[in-house]
């Protein structure tokens, strides 16, 4: 049986989508076609999800590893 989902496994998850997210602003950059805007875009919206959820859930995001400016690369483009 598998363990429950506890803080670890959360930070490693959205840490994960992080790192992809901003693959995805890296790839925009250098190819700023339609299709990897709205990728970066996806994953966004993803984090930002995640990252209000927590907030609902007085849950502080920073404890599962969102840094300060987290959302600055999407928008320093």
């Amino acid at each position: 049986m598998s363990e429950p989902l506890n803080v670890d496994n959360m930070k490693y998850i959205i840490g994960s989508v992080m790192e992809y997210a901003y693959e995805s602003i890296d790839d925009e950059k250098k190819n700023p076609t339609d299709i990897n805007k709205g990728r970066s875009l996806a994953y966004w919206e993803v984090l930002d999800t995640i990252y209000n959820r927590l907030e609902i859930c007085d849950q502080d995001p920073k404890d599962f590893g969102y840094p300060d400016d987290w959302e600055k690369p999407f928008f320093a483009k």
